[in-house]
């Protein structure tokens, strides 16, 4: 194989290269005495000035649309009819089963649930909606009973009804969380906010059929914790579900 077999292939790669690169200058040096790799040179300069003085057509306002339809589908929250739904049920349940209920909290649950129903409709458009379900869990906890240790707060933590309670609180979660994933599947990146807002909706039911319902220490530990485990456990799922489709 001569010189000019090994070097005349890549004379457009020679030309596209700027004054003064070594594999440019090597290529000038064997073309100035030969005519031939020269002129594919030349030719390789003509391409690239050609390509560079061409200019595409901008988009049409129709492909725009479609490119952006696709992009702002993945943006918006959707199927918020199910979300929304979901977290109803997970608000009548527990008021539907409670053995007692006190329907003087009506107002509070009410406005509790629709903050629930709102962050769960909206999963996956808000980054902190999990956070936001915490602030307003400890909010609600704060109206209902209180701070714990300050005066005028019962005292007591009413364990074993707690536990009833974190339990209806992760079925609320479990219930926002299970609707999604059965009709959207795992590619709803959403779980955290979701369990979260599921977990608040039954905390809104528990204002009306807890026991404990204006004692501080319990509404912080198990209704305020529910809705916290509700979140972890909802991101905890979420990461396995990217873990395995990455995976296949």
């Amino acid at each position: 194989m001569t010189a000019c077999d090994e070097l005349r292939p890549n004379a457009a790669g020679a030309a596209a290269l700027p004054p003064g690169d070594p594999d440019r200058e090597a290529f000038l040096s064997h073309a100035r005495d030969c005519p031939g790799c020269m002129d594919a040179f030349r030719e390789g300069e003509l391409m690239l000035a050609a390509l560079s003085g061409s200019r595409l057509p901008p988009p049409s306002a129709a492909a725009l649309r479609r490119a952006s339809s696709a992009v702002l589908a993945e943006l918006r929250p959707s199927h918020w009819p199910l979300r929304a739904t979901a977290a109803v049920v997970a608000f009548a349940i527990p008021v539907l089963f409670a053995r007692h209920r006190e329907w003087e909290g009506l107002l509070a649950a009410l406005l509790a649930l629709a903050l629930a129903t709102a962050l769960s409709a909206t999963a996956g458009a808000l980054r902190a909606g999990a956070w936001v379900a915490l602030a307003a869990a400890a909010g609600f906890a704060v109206a209902a009973g209180g701070i714990p240790g300050l005066p005028g707060t019962a005292s007591g933590m009413a364990t074993r009804v707690g536990i009833d309670c974190v339990a209806i609180e992760l079925l609320g979660g479990a219930i926002t969380s299970g609707l999604v994933l059965l009709r959207l599947g795992g590619r709803d990146g959403s779980l955290a906010t979701t369990a979260a807002a599921g977990a608040l909706a039954a905390q809104a039911a528990l204002h009306l059929t807890c026991s404990a319902n204006n004692n501080a220490a319990h509404l912080w530990v198990f209704h305020v914790g529910g809705v916290l485990l509700a979140a972890a456990l909802g991101w905890t799922l979420q990461q396995r579900l990217y873990a395995s489709s990455a995976r296949s």
